[in-house]
């Protein structure tokens, strides 16, 4: 596999682990030289953030993996019992 190719490779993989964590409202895409490299701009972003923005990010995430609507949640009522969904 030629340099190009793994570099590509690493962007991709960066993007599908990293979406949440990268600012959407940058309109440029930076190409990390190392996966350490992207690590570290990643925690800097995250540091950056405030503690409400990752409890957001966290929620929407665990929403989506869930497949779950908020409308959905705000639908439930409290019944003191704790339910298991299983996906698909």
């Amino acid at each position: 596999m030629k340099a190009q190719e793994i570099k590509y490779i690493m962007i991709a993989a960066y993007i599908l682990l990293n979406g949440m964590v990268m600012n959407k409202t940058k309109d440029r895409i930076r190409i990390f030289n190392s996966f350490e490299e992207a690590k570290a701009t990643e925690i800097q972003n995250i540091i950056k953030q405030s503690p409400i923005d990752r409890l957001r990010h966290t929620v929407e995430l665990i929403l989506r993996v869930y497949q779950v609507s908020r409308e959905d949640l705000k639908s439930r009522t409290a019944t003191g019992k704790i339910r298991i969904i299983k996906a698909g």
